[in-house]
């Protein structure tokens, strides 16, 4: 064996070896390319920018028109709307009063003034926090959260506006098409500060966002004018910290500089939903309206002829036209029921009834659990159809939905909620409503410390208010809990909760009532107290009384 022989053996020995030891097929199924399954299933890798930035204006198009005319997705946004921010969310200070070397005390009371003052500003009738004078606080955190949700992202400006009112913080809502690179730049273009800008965004060398470019008027505003064509820069802080503006959206990958739509995992089921809805109330429809059809002998020709317009001598015979006009002016009646006449040859046949189909409603429960599924809801909660729900699975699917929306609740108001916040604070401090230890100047030294909210929305609602009051009543003696934690629960503020009270004490006192009585276990019905939830359900489904 020659020498070349002799290397081409023993590569080809150990590429039949290795080939023997690693097999002949991917460790993966997924990284397979030749399989029936993953064959023809090939995406692309892409940055996080060109994922979205190129497609951008068309999902959020969609997903606005879906918003719009869908009533399931309409009613979907209008759901997590009202449950993770409402109409009068409100911050709970929690400053760091450790780190500041103050007390428990001290907070509390700084917390109580705080909130106050924001309450003051957020929710007075001349709603002076909204540059457009439209909307008290929470009516701003709801159409801001609308867009986090549909268009994935929310942009608003922080002005400061003399108004003649105690506070000059204001905040406008930027619609986030507003949002772009000036001049048509492509992204990742130099500006001329040395910045790049991706999206409407500018970044310093770090990737950090330094300032947002807002177009002065909207693309497709009407009379937009030269407004369309002009961009608007704002910083995202000033030079003390004070934040300028707000660009809110969850992150799904490292580097992302703008939002996505929640609706767009879903948008492709739910249009084809949408059509196979209407399709079957459109033969539905059909159906009832037209009850019968007539079957003729007569030739496609002949029809035609007759239903041709009259004239001439060869029409006066005894033709269609008046053929009718004789059945109207001579109609049949039999014990006053009207008997139709058909044209010889015909005869009335019914339509039979096969829409909507036998499998629709199935095929519309699966389809609503997908759409479902991407809101972060329950089937029940989607569609209001809560015939098939018991006490267990209600229990259940709101423990898991909740934790999901409060997610969702603290990812949004940290990003969108806190920093107008703190621009706010920031004032208050300068002009005295809110005091800080040492002076306003200290502001800036404890920013970090005193700008820490837990931001508190609507609560989760309860299911069986006797039992779950009853636990409640049981973790607050043992000490697992207290009574903010269980007031945040169901949305309420606690020394709103324990002012009331001491109201009621005093009400009570004056007018010679009695404190109230606490029931005694045991009391009442023991079958609507004592029994299983489920079998209660079960009860008053088969309509015996509960």
């Amino acid at each position: 064996m020659s020498f070349m022989s002799r290397i081409s053996s023993f590569f080809g020995g150990a590429s039949q070896r290795a080939h023997a030891f690693g097999g002949g097929s991917r460790a993966y199924d997924a990284g397979s390319y030749d399989s029936r399954e993953m064959g023809e299933w090939n995406p692309g890798i892409n940055h996080p920018d060109g994922e979205i930035n190129m497609t951008r204006d068309r999902i959020v198009a969609r997903a606005r028109d879906l918003d719009r005319n869908n009533p399931i997705i309409s009613g979907g946004v209008d759901r997590r709307a009202e449950t993770v921010v409402g109409a009068r969310i409100r911050p709970e200070f929690q400053p760091a009063f450790e780190a500041m070397g103050r007390t428990a005390d001290w907070a509390d009371d700084w917390a109580t003034a705080a909130e106050n003052e924001f309450h003051i500003w957020a929710y007075n009738s001349r709603k002076i926090c909204d540059v457009e004078r439209h909307s008290q606080f929470g009516g701003l955190v709801e159409t801001a959260y609308r867009h986090w949700w549909v268009d994935g992202e929310a942009c608003a400006a922080i002005y400061q506006l003399d108004r003649g009112g105690t506070y000059q913080t204001a905040v406008k809502l930027i619609d986030p098409d507003r949002l772009s690179n000036p001049d048509g730049m492509a992204d990742n273009s130099l500006l001329a500060n040395g910045n790049r800008v991706v999206g409407g965004v500018e970044l310093d060398r770090h990737g950090a966002p330094v300032a947002y470019h807002i177009r002065v008027k909207h693309p497709a505003e009407m009379q937009a004018g030269e407004g369309a064509f002009r961009w608007e820069r704002i910083v995202l802080e000033t030079k003390m910290g004070r934040p300028q503006f707000v660009h809110a959206y969850q992150r799904k990958r490292a580097e992302q500089r703008r939002g996505v739509s929640k609706l767009v995992s879903s948008m492709k089921k739910t249009k084809m939903f949408d059509r196979y809805d209407n399709a079957e109330l459109e033969a539905a429809l059909l159906n009832a309206i037209n009850a019968f059809f007539i079957e003729s002998a007569a030739p496609t020709a002949d029809v035609a002829q007759m239903f041709a317009p009259t004239g001439g001598d060869q029409d006066r015979g005894w033709n269609l036209e008046k053929q009718l006009d004789y059945r109207r002016k001579n109609r049949i009646k039999v014990s006053g029921t009207q008997v139709i006449h058909g044209l010889p040859g015909e005869k009335f046949s019914p339509l039979k009834a096969e829409r909507p189909s036998a499998n629709y409603p199935e095929f519309q429960a699966t389809g609503l659990r997908s759409i479902a599924a991407a809101f972060g809801l329950s089937y029940p909660q989607l569609s209001q159809n809560w015939a098939d729900i018991n006490y267990s699975s209600a229990r259940t699917l709101l423990n898991e939905i909740w934790r999901g929306l409060l997610h969702d609740r603290w990812l949004f108001t940290q990003a969108f909620c806190t920093p107008i916040c703190s621009a706010w604070l920031e004032e208050a401090v300068a002009i005295g409503k809110v005091k800080v230890p040492g002076g306003a100047l200290n502001f800036y030294r404890w920013r970090d410390a005193l700008c820490l909210y837990e931001w508190m929305g609507p609560g989760r609602g309860s299911i069986d208010p006797k039992k779950e009051s009853e636990a409640s009543d049981l973790d607050l003696a043992a000490g697992r809990t207290n009574l903010a934690l269980e007031a945040a629960d169901r949305g309420l503020d606690r020394r709103q909760v324990l002012m009331g009270l001491a109201r009621d004490r005093k009400l009570r006192e004056k007018f010679g009532i009695a404190e109230p009585v606490p029931p005694q276990k045991g009391a009442g019905r023991p079958s609507g107290d004592d029994e299983d939830n489920d079998a209660r359900d079960a009860r008053e489904r088969a309509g015996e009384d509960a």
